[in-house]
């Protein structure tokens, strides 16, 4: 039970994470971009803020939108692992969390549209979903490993308090 509340807590602060981070002027936003390629010695910082250099800029927009691939992934296990045992089936749960976290990248992306610098746009919500949906495909496939190995599966099972066969069936009351 402890574990069930650890990862909703977990998932809640992911996506306090994202809101933190979209709510950052767009200055700033090139700013961490600009950081990280520093710190991965593809650039200096300084080159990186550099608007003339256009290495620097396609760099920093391949860091951009790889993140919000990586981050919506993330929030979509997150989900997974928080509904997973309330919503049914693991494919049904994948379903959920997939829609659950696209429309969280929809508000996402609403919100943006009024921090200065920064702006909306349906690609970053493609995108988003594209990471949604690989990150639901992994733990669709990895729940259904361990619903189907069965000293796994008890494992589990007692970390969220469910009856296996109500588990394979993919329906549990709670």
């Amino acid at each position: 039970m402890l574990l069930r509340k650890t990862i909703w807590v977990v998932t809640i602060l992911w996506m306090i994470a994202i809101f933190f981070f979209s709510s950052r002027t767009g200055d700033l936003s090139r700013q961490d971009s600009a950081w990280l390629l520093d710190r991965v010695n593809i650039t200096t910082q300084e080159e990186a803020m550099d608007t003339d250099n256009s290495r620097a800029m396609s760099l920093q927009m391949w860091i951009r939108k790889t993140a919000h691939i990586i981050i919506f992934a993330g929030l979509a296990m997150l989900i997974y692992a928080s509904l997973y045992g309330y919503v049914g089936k693991s494919l049904m749960t994948g379903v959920v969390s997939w829609l659950l976290t696209i429309i969280f990248a929809i508000t996402d992306e609403i919100h943006q549209y009024f921090v200065p610098g920064r702006g909306s746009q349906v690609q970053d919500v493609i995108r988003d979903g594209k990471g949604a949906f690989w990150g639901c495909l992994i733990m669709v496939i990895l729940f259904l490993i361990i619903e189907w190995v069965p000293a796994i599966n008890k494992i589990i099972n007692k970390i969220y308090n469910l009856n296996a066969k109500k588990l394979i069936i993919g329906y549990t009351k709670r």
